[in-house]
């Protein structure tokens, strides 16, 4: 019969082993109430986070459709003053036509003739 064999304590030593035991299993449910505690703080934590991460997702979002939106007033604002630089470039390109067509007569001389008045 192997594995098998006998003990003999005292009852001084066998109310020892008890209480022992008793005192063990008491530091074992606190364990386990310490790791149930862990679990349900661990799960507090990581639903925090997400809720953190998700307010700041949805704050990102919120500034990148302002990005969005800011670039595509840029880009409409853009088309527009490159409109109203070639318009001016055109009146300009007229102005020097017209000035050319009067025999040379510029600005020049005509504020200069208000100049003398």
């Amino acid at each position: 019969m192997a594995g098998k064999f006998e003990l003999r304590v005292s009852p001084e030593e066998l109310g020892k082993l008890r209480r022992e035991k008793g005192a063990i299993a008491g530091r074992v449910a606190q364990l386990d109430r310490l790791e149930e505690t862990l679990r349900v703080l661990r799960y507090r934590y990581i639903l925090e986070r997400v809720r953190e991460l998700e307010l700041k997702l949805e704050e990102m979002e919120g500034h990148y459709a302002s990005l969005v939106e800011f670039e595509k007033t840029a880009a409409e604002d853009k088309v527009w003053l490159m409109g109203v630089r070639e318009e001016i470039s055109r009146e300009n390109h007229e102005l020097e036509k017209v000035r050319k067509l009067e025999g040379g007569r510029g600005l020049g001389e005509e504020a200069g003739a208000e100049g003398k008045r």
